[in-house]
């Protein structure tokens, strides 16, 4: 689903999860979580349980979005995609957790990635600013869809919601493992120069540095990124 979607453009309810179950899978998942945090304290990285949520439904109705979410445990969402034959299974059984994505570019065009640290489980080296969709926010509003967002651009770029010059939901999508994303883009009011500044005093230990790219940068580390997410990103941005 694309579009330009503002706050006022997405209705959200919350209700019980529907994913569908298959007991031969779900009875794996305790010891593949209990396996993911030995490696983990082995690795000296950071792995925590945690409630989050996962789109039941989504439908657009008279330029409206209609989303219905539910939740599920972290260990659930992650463990689901360790299991071969989780992969076999029909969308019903699909996990779907919702997690944000973003396309930022400052005021002096140059967009925004994060540089990891290693510390977090994520394997990648360099990511587009965003993360999981988690309870600390009751979703019930569009606005708690923008702001779960918000937190996330402020915890990992320190950009508050001040700095946001425009910004709009442009996608949301499920991705090959079966969560779905919801994209993101941002143009701020503040230039790349003050960011890096700002960034001196960064507090996420999973993030080591910003790093800013042209358009045309930009663009190419997403089409040559380990992640096909980034792929369809840069198919969006192509267009």
């Amino acid at each position: 689903m694309s579009g330009k979607y503002s706050p006022d453009d997405l209705w959200v309810s919350l209700s019980e999860s529907t994913r569908k179950t298959h007991p031969d899978i779900e009875i794996k998942l305790e010891a593949i979580w209990e396996a993911k945090k030995k490696r983990a304290e082995e690795n000296g990285q950071v792995c925590y349980n945690g409630i989050s949520y996962r789109l039941n439904s989504v439908q657009e109705k008279d330029g409206k979005v209609i989303l219905d979410l539910g939740t599920f445990e972290y260990k659930v969402r992650d463990g689901l995609i360790a299991i071969p034959e989780y992969f076999e299974l029909p969308e019903a059984y699909h996990r779907k957790g919702c997690f944000s994505t973003s396309s930022v570019k400052t005021s002096d065009g140059l967009y925004i990635m994060v540089e990891l640290s290693g510390k977090s489980m994520n394997e990648n080296i360099i990511e587009l600013i965003g993360g999981i969709m988690e309870t600390n926010i009751q979703m019930t509003s569009g606005r708690d869809v923008f702001q779960s967002f918000y937190d996330e651009l402020e915890e990992e770029a320190g950009v508050k919601e001040k700095d946001i010059n425009e910004s709009y939901l442009k996608a949301i999508y499920l991705e090959a493992r079966t969560n779905v994303g919801f994209y993101f883009e941002v143009l701020l009011n503040v230039s790349s120069k003050d960011l890096k500044e700002r960034f001196k005093e960064n507090q996420d230990v999973d993030i080591q540095a910003l790093r800013l790219f042209t358009r045309t940068e930009y663009i190419d580390i997403l089409k040559n990124h380990r992640s096909s997410n980034k792929h369809f990103i840069a198919t969006i941005l192509s267009i």
